[in-house]
């Protein structure tokens, strides 16, 4: 499990930590410790990375919301994809450059409607229906 410096609610990590001792982390890049880092970033902590991400995700990320057909082609047809999946649930496709912090554009279609939104670019497609179907129950 990877540590990380970060300020909490700010989307970019400070940096990677290191463990130069018991209960010692530092900096990879600067070799500071946590107290150093706060003069320079008030509010920094030390933290796993997962959790990083994940508070980052429900800060950021957004819920499922239908789009038009030519947005969804466009989107396809226009960007950097880096991950594109067909299935019996519909089409999905996760773009490459992130767009807030580590946070990437998600694509779906599925019967003739089309959904966007931002998450982590480790969904998978399953969880890209699941969020989908969620959202959709939500509307109803």
């Amino acid at each position: 499990m990877q540590k990380v410096f970060y300020v909490p609610g700010q989307t970019a990590i400070i940096d990677y930590a290191r463990q130069i001792g018991p209960n010692a982390w530092a900096a990879r890049a600067t070799w500071l410790m946590l107290p150093e880092i706060q003069v320079m970033h008030p509010g920094a902590v030390l933290g796993d990375e997962v959790g990083f991400l994940q508070a980052q995700e429900a800060a950021h990320g957004t819920q499922p919301a239908r789009i038009t057909e030519t947005r969804y082609d466009f989107a396809l047809s226009r960007a950097q994809v880096l991950d594109y999946n067909a299935g019996e649930a519909g089409d999905s496709f996760i773009l490459q450059a992130p767009e807030v912090g580590d946070l990437v554009r998600v694509y779906a279609r599925s019967n003739g409607r089309y959904w966007t939104f931002l998450a982590l670019p480790t969904i998978t497609h399953c969880e890209i229906w699941q969020r989908i179907r969620e959202q959709g129950a939500a509307a109803d």
